[in-house]
């Protein structure tokens, strides 16, 4: 089966420490993409349940299936 995947970039000033903190913590995902993609999910979904979630919340409900 053939895939169309088109690609977006995010680009992060790391001199601002705000974009620094989100940078490092997308870097440290093993699967940077699928978990940016839970998050844009979440966004059409209508948001997280809080303002912060903890990253083992994140982790235990997500799957890549959805996202190969």
């Amino acid at each position: 089966m053939a895939k169309d995947i088109r690609i977006i970039q995010v680009a992060f000033n790391v001199l601002d420490p705000d974009q620094l903190q989100q940078y490092e913590h997308v870097r440290l995902r093993p699967n940077q993409s699928g978990f940016l993609k839970r998050l844009i999910q979440r966004d059409i979904d209508g948001g997280f349940t809080s303002t912060r979630q903890s990253v083992q919340d994140l982790q235990e409900d997500f799957t890549v299936e959805g996202f190969i």
